[in-house]
């Protein structure tokens, strides 16, 4: 082959080209011919051009499209990773690239070219281009896949550039590619690259657990090897057709590692296994056989056969103690396989469920995009900023899977409520909902639902939507729809559902408008700044005030002399942490100790409103029983949090956590940690030292200040696994 192709203009660049020709060996000849004039018109175009580490630039793009050959990806996908940069960094146009090699090329290139303006902060640009991505992707996911190869590069080729862009490239990578491609189910190549972002954010860390690794790989081999020939038997005896492989969990091990899910020691204990069999009725058969044999409980079994992952995958895994090794099986089939390796890509190959679920995943990135894209032209950059912070949160948000009836899947947030479900289903439906069938059983609208859940919500055409919902449902669609709905009403209709509203949250107390006095109406409207009761009811329709709210302010015991006592308090109040809660009495509830920035709602209770985690355990029964009594809260912007030591107006802004540590520390590593910590300001209360690990109670301004105090002591005392503590 060698002998057949052109020479270009470096002999790196020709092992390049011979390389990626070597891996398109499954294209036609025609197929093949266009790539060799790709490689040539790239090394033209980039004759100057040359990467941070002497090298000639082309021999990148060319390599990404090697990457991409791993996959089988087509003809266009191909000629479009070599030609990726040409537009961005040449001479080259749009117009030169569809005219030699087709509008799929260049659509995909200009895909992933970088927005930029001068006229514009870094942040604008990055948003910018982020978004451009996105929307892309979403006429062509192959632009994303090509965007993903072109970081695996980048990311294995960082030692040329300084540590703080390593560091920054690494972050961005992990906050939004990563999290992206799992989304669009791409994880064989997301699975590369969050190892390489790993590396790149913190060598310390990465090269004490690729050490361990290293060090016990022997032993860890043997063990593998042991586990696979006892699980080839297994099939073996059950008869069932299939094959056992072996799969490299590292990436698994490290995002544990990093994120403090475990000790390194445990960890390298850790194995899992892919059992390829030929139909669902044989996975069935193989887990029902290793649950029995192991006692394997329902925690440690995900059925995401009939329930995918967001990301459409599918697969029966289970996980269970052998020799005091944690053995991870993944049992699916070849049709399942295959659309995990290439997700949204291969989505024709993947099953009518798994299909299903990527819409929905699809559908969701869509509603956040704006209705007009980003014009090159003049894009808006401020409306990209936006729309990316809220890509950002939906990524990083744990997702769960629910069905209708009819089996379509709808993705929606941890806590979303079958109100928020009913608004994913569309307005018409979740306007007019007035209660919900989950798995078949009576359900209120503001019943938290749960991953692979069958809801079904009961409609009647004479309802309308209800001010009070502003205060439970999660996702964003549902919150814009109902004000969408609220806001098209006259300002007569508007006071008269504020005002039916307001009525409906007072029976949380057994009372009614008509028990409101003219002093409850007048502290109301002075605590709003409002001129009458009327304006009072548009602020609740309009989303702006919580009837919730409103009774919360007016029943909770003695606010005033309550407020009143805590404004000499060295820490701030807490109605000035949370949004659009002034006025209302707040208290933090000392089951879960909510810190600032963690996901949290609030309990109506008699005493006011006590705010707790989101997951917090003692929920449970009040979300069964009266999941009305539950708004979701948020905090005011962390500006409020920043330079929190010197604002004389607020007091300082702490909280108390507490910390578990896997390890007995001596005195020695007391001083140093308690040293360490006040240097992050920081403050120690309590330090207590048990047989087998260690317990601190510690004071800190927010959930980021506590996580950089843990970075901070994992680093100082070989890091071990700290885990916070919702309650001593």
């Amino acid at each position: 082959m060698s002998q057949t192709l052109p020479k270009l203009s470096h002999p790196l660049v020709d092992e390049a080209q011979y390389n990626l020709l070597r891996s398109v060996g499954y294209l036609c000849a025609d197929e093949r011919r266009d790539i060799i004039d790709a490689c040539a018109f790239g090394d033209m175009a980039h004759i100057k051009d040359k990467r941070k580490s002497g090298e000639p630039y082309i021999t990148h793009p060319i390599a990404v499209a090697e990457i991409l050959a791993g996959f089988r990806l087509d003809r266009d996908t191909i000629i479009a990773a070599i030609l990726h940069d040409t537009v961005e960094d040449t001479e080259v146009s749009d117009e030169q690239l569809e005219q030699r090699y087709g509008k799929v090329v260049a659509r995909l290139v200009d895909g992933v070219t970088k927005l930029k303006s001068s006229s514009h902060n870094k942040q604008q640009n990055k948003a910018a281009t982020f978004h451009k991505i996105l929307t892309a992707t979403l006429n062509d996911p192959r632009v994303l896949i090509i965007k993903l190869a072109d970081r695996l590069h980048n990311m294995s080729t960082l030692d040329a550039v300084s540590p703080e862009k390593q560091h920054a490239t690494a972050k961005e990578t992990l906050d939004f590619y990563v999290p992206f491609a799992r989304l669009m189910g791409l994880n064989d190549i997301a699975d590369y690259i969050e190892v390489l972002c790993y590396r790149n954010l913190d060598s310390d860390m990465y090269n004490k657990l690729s050490d361990k690794l290293l060090q016990h790989g022997l032993g860890r081999n043997f063990q593998r090897e042991a586990i696979h020939r006892y699980l080839s038997i297994v099939l073996n005896n059950l008869e069932l057709g299939g094959h056992v492989k072996v799969l490299d969990n590292r990436v698994a091990i490290y995002r544990q590692f990093f994120r403090n899910r475990g000790e390194i020691n445990a960890l390298l204990r850790h194995y899992a296994f892919e059992i390829v069999l030929d139909n669902i009725e044989a996975c069935d058969k193989l887990a029902y056989y290793l649950i029995k044999k192991y006692q394997i409980d329902d925690t440690h079994i995900e059925d995401n056969i009939r329930r995918p992952l967001p990301g459409g995958n599918q697969s029966l895994t289970l996980i269970y103690e052998r020799d005091n090794d944690l053995v991870k099986v993944i049992i699916l089939t070849k049709q399942m396989q295959s659309a995990a390796r290439l997700g949204v890509i291969g989505a024709e190959h993947a099953s009518d469920v798994s299909q299903s679920v990527i819409q929905a995943s699809l559908r969701n990135m869509k509603d956040l995009v704006d209705e007009e894209t980003l014009d090159e032209n003049s894009p808006d950059f401020t409306a990209a900023v936006s729309t990316i912070n809220e890509l950002m949160d939906y990524l990083h948000s744990s997702k769960i899977i629910c069905y209708s009836p009819q089996g379509r899947a709808y993705e929606l947030p941890q806590g979303a409520t079958a109100l928020d479900f009913a608004y994913a289903v569309g307005p018409m439906v979740g306007n007019v909902a007035v209660g919900a069938n989950i798995n078949g059983k009576k359900a209120k609208l503001g019943t938290v639902v749960k991953n692979g859940q069958m809801v079904e919500i009961e409609v009647d055409s004479q309802s309308q939507p209800k001010a009070e919902w502003l205060g439970f449902v999660v996702t964003n669609k549902a919150r814009e729809e109902i004000l969408r709905w609220f806001k098209d009403l006259s300002a007569t209709d508007k006071q008269h559902h504020g005002k039916q509203a307001l009525d409906r949250a007072l029976k949380t107390y057994q009372k009614n408008l008509e028990d409101l006095t003219e002093s409850d109406w007048k502290n109301l409207i002075e605590w709003r700044g409002l001129p009458e009761k009327n304006a009072l009811f548009e602020q609740i329709s309009s989303g702006t005030l919580l009837p919730q709210l409103v009774v919360s302010r007016l029943f909770s015991d003695e606010v005033n002399n309550l407020q009143a006592q805590k404004t000499d308090d060295d820490r701030a109040q807490p109605q000035q942490l949370i949004a659009n809660a002034a006025g209302v009495e707040i208290d933090f509830a000392n089951c879960c100790h909510p810190i600032y920035g963690d996901p949290i709602v609030g309990h109506l209770s008699r005493h006011g409103l006590v705010v707790h985690r989101h997951k917090c355990f003692s929920l449970d029964d009040i979300r069964k029983d009266n999941p009305y009594q539950l708004i979701q809260l948020r905090w005011v912007n962390d500006k409020a949090i920043k330079n929190t030591d010197s604002d004389e107006k607020g007091g300082k802004i702490r909280f108390p956590a507490y910390l578990k540590l896997s390890i007995a520390i001596s005195d020695e590593q007391i001083s140093e940690v308690i040293y360490h910590l006040r240097q992050l300001n920081i403050g120690v209360e309590t330090v207590d030292v048990r047989s087998g690990d260690t317990i601190l109670h510690v004071i800190v301004r927010s959930r980021d200040h506590l996580a950089q105090g843990i970075r901070e002591i994992r680093s100082l005392l070989g890091f071990p696994n700290i885990v916070s503590l919702y309650q001593l």
